[in-house]
């Protein structure tokens, strides 16, 4: 018995080693294909470390409301799909200043870095006001842009 199991688990991380292994050999031709090691060209946002974790907290908890608010429409909860996009999500004074306080630190980017902030609590405004309306299929619709405005985000901008 215990011989079979000593058998089965060495057999078990062989073939994961050799699974390894040919995933990485995979992932090392498509980079190569593809021009190699690429270097990140997005503009850092140069920050205090506490104000980088501050930051990273932030989004954390833009992604968590995404979560939420999908969890909301798929259950057809419209007013609580609202209330979480426009409460954690949404385009306020607070926000602006926010955003701005974050733009700073991209230098002459941080203007651009208001702007992509701004149109992505704007969609989530958009997402509120359909679900609010009552119009599920709008606010569903709505989802796609806000995330990708988030992606436009993270594609240009770095810690």
């Amino acid at each position: 018995m215990k011989k079979t199991m000593l058998v089965t688990a060495v057999t078990g991380i062989f073939a994961a080693a050799v699974s390894f292994a040919s995933d990485h050999s995979h992932m090392h031709e498509t980079m190569m294909k593809e021009g190699g090691h690429k270097s990140d060209t997005r503009i850092e946002l140069k920050m205090a470390e506490s104000m980088k974790a501050m930051h990273k907290s932030i989004m954390r908890g833009h992604l968590d409301a995404l979560g939420k608010i999908t969890a909301a429409l798929a259950a057809n909860e419209l007013e609580k799909a609202a209330k979480i996009a426009k409460g954690n999500l949404g385009w306020n004074e607070s926000e602006e200043k926010m955003c701005s306080i974050f733009g700073e630190s991209a230098g002459e980017a941080g203007k651009d870095f208001l702007t992509v902030g701004k149109a992505m609590h704007t969609k989530a405004d958009e997402l509120s006001a359909d679900a609010m309306a009552g119009n599920r299929d709008k606010a569903l619709a709505d989802l796609s842009p806000l995330i990708e405005s988030c992606n436009i985000c993270h594609e240009k901008f770095r810690h």
